[in-house]
C-alpha cells in the first residue's frame, strides 16, 4: 500500500519545467523585505497603502502574513528583469 501511495502522490508533482515556469511568474517577498527592496526605512507606507485599499497587490497567509508578489510588483513599477 506504501508503494500505490508514493506512486500516486509522485504522479501528482509539477515537473522541473513547470517550477522553472512558475519561477517566471511568482517571487514572494514579505512587506519588510519589499520596503528593503524598494529603499524605504520600514514597511509603514506599505502598510498605509493597503488599509486605504491603494498600493500593491498583497497576499496573506492564514496567520495574516503579508507577502508580495516582487514580479508583479516591478511590472507595476516599469521594472523589467
Amino acid at each position: 500500500m506504501n508503494k500505490q501511495l508514493a506512486y500516486d502522490l509522485k504522479s501528482r508533482c509539477l515537473s522541473d519545467a513547470a517550477i522553472a515556469s512558475l519561477s517566471d511568474k511568482v517571487l514572494l517577498v514579505s512587506s519588510k523585505q519589499l520596503a528593503k527592496i524598494l529603499g524605504k526605512p520600514n514597511d509603514n507606507s506599505l502598510r498605509a497603502s493597503r488599509s486605504n485599499g491603494t498600493g500593491f497587490k498583497a497576499h496573506k497567509d492564514k496567520k495574516g502574513n503579508v507577502y508580495y508578489n516582487l514580479i508583479e510588483v516591478f511590472k507595476e513599477l516599469g521594472i523589467k528583469l
